[in-house]
């Protein structure tokens, strides 16, 4: 009889792949394969049953990593309204398939998955296109996705003298804030977005916000924007980017609510502003400049489930030499 193996968050957990130096390695080896063309991804498909303008839905995201990695599968993710703090308002499962059977190997949750690899995917950005030297960095938003962009600048960026945390509220930057207090890089949380944002050199904008509250003044001395979240920057700020990059463009442009695939389709934004992909930069087939004072850069992660089903492969055959999560019949 053939079984799947559960895995719940805690046995993830136990397997290490979510320790976000660990998420680096596994999601920079997910961009080679996807560069590389050996890794695909199907359309999204968004199950929206609180209208089109803001970031609550169920998303369904199958997928193939080939390579090492060698899974099929799928991410199934739902995005709820206000979470209470410390919890996330996004949840989400991964199924794993044999790519070659399809017999499923593995039904995973993938919470803690998707939050680990969206702050690896920034890793990524943060060590290839932030400028030389960056001494401040803003983080908007303190939601479930936050704790990782906080351990993303931590990570990529050690020279880093000051992170500013702003929410809306206060209440959630205040306790992201304080978990991190002690170390080498002040973190502290900001009163104002006005106060987190003057004089950072990167900020990095993770928030569920339905309409842009960065605007080109804003925005106006940063080297570097990373954008995570839903529709956070205004277009006259995006507009004032030197370069453009992506993790994805042809698989998100129809589809993502996210601001920049908006403005691309109401076309404002020509497909030809964009600079090239993340995947490409990691596997050294495209070089763009860093970020600089004078040259400023915008990353847009519209995240893919490769990166998901790649690190929950990993946590399958980890758990699986650990003895860890539930043998169930299929």
């Amino acid at each position: 009889m053939n079984e799947i193996l559960w895995l719940s968050g805690a046995d993830v957990a136990a397997t290490g792949v979510c320790d976000l130096e660990q998420t680096v390695g596994i999601v920079q080896e997910a961009f080679r394969l996807y560069d590389a063309g050996q890794a695909v991804i199907a359309p999204e498909a968004a199950l929206r049953l609180h209208g089109a303008g803001q970031d609550r839905a169920c998303y369904s995201l199958p997928a193939y990593v080939g390579g090492q990695v060698g899974v099929s599968g799928l991410k199934w993710s739902s995005h709820g309204g206000a979470a209470e703090p410390g919890q996330s308002r996004i949840h989400a499962a991964v199924v794993l398939n044999d790519p070659d059977s399809g017999r499923p190997l593995a039904a995973l949750n993938g919470t803690e998955i998707g939050a680990a690899r969206t702050g690896a995917v920034t890793a990524a950005a943060l060590s290839r296109l932030a400028p030389a030297g960056a001494r401040k960095a803003a983080l908007c938003g303190a939601g479930g996705q936050a704790e990782r962009q906080l351990q993303a600048l931590l990570l990529a960026l050690p020279g880093l003298e000051e992170i500013a945390i702003w929410s809306r509220g206060g209440v959630r930057s205040r306790l992201l804030a304080d978990r991190y207090a002690v170390g080498g890089t002040a973190v502290r949380a900001a009163e104002t977005l006005e106060a987190a944002v003057e004089g950072a050199d990167v900020v990095i904008a993770a928030t569920s916000a339905p309409s842009p509250y960065l605007t080109a003044r804003h925005l106006e001395g940063v080297s570097l924007y990373c954008h995570i979240g839903f529709h956070e920057i205004a277009w006259e700020a995006v507009d004032r980017f030197d370069s453009i990059v992506v993790d994805a463009w042809e698989e998100a442009k129809a589809v993502s609510g996210q601001s920049l695939f908006r403005y691309y389709r109401e076309g404002l934004l020509p497909e030809e502003r964009i600079t090239g992909k993340l995947g490409a930069i990691v596997s050294g087939t495209l070089a763009v400049p860093r970020a600089a004072p004078g040259r400023r850069v915008m990353f847009d992660a519209f995240g893919l489930p490769i990166f998901d089903l790649s690190v929950a492969k990993a946590a399958y055959l980890r758990a699986r030499e650990m003895g860890l999560g539930t043998s169930v019949p299929w």
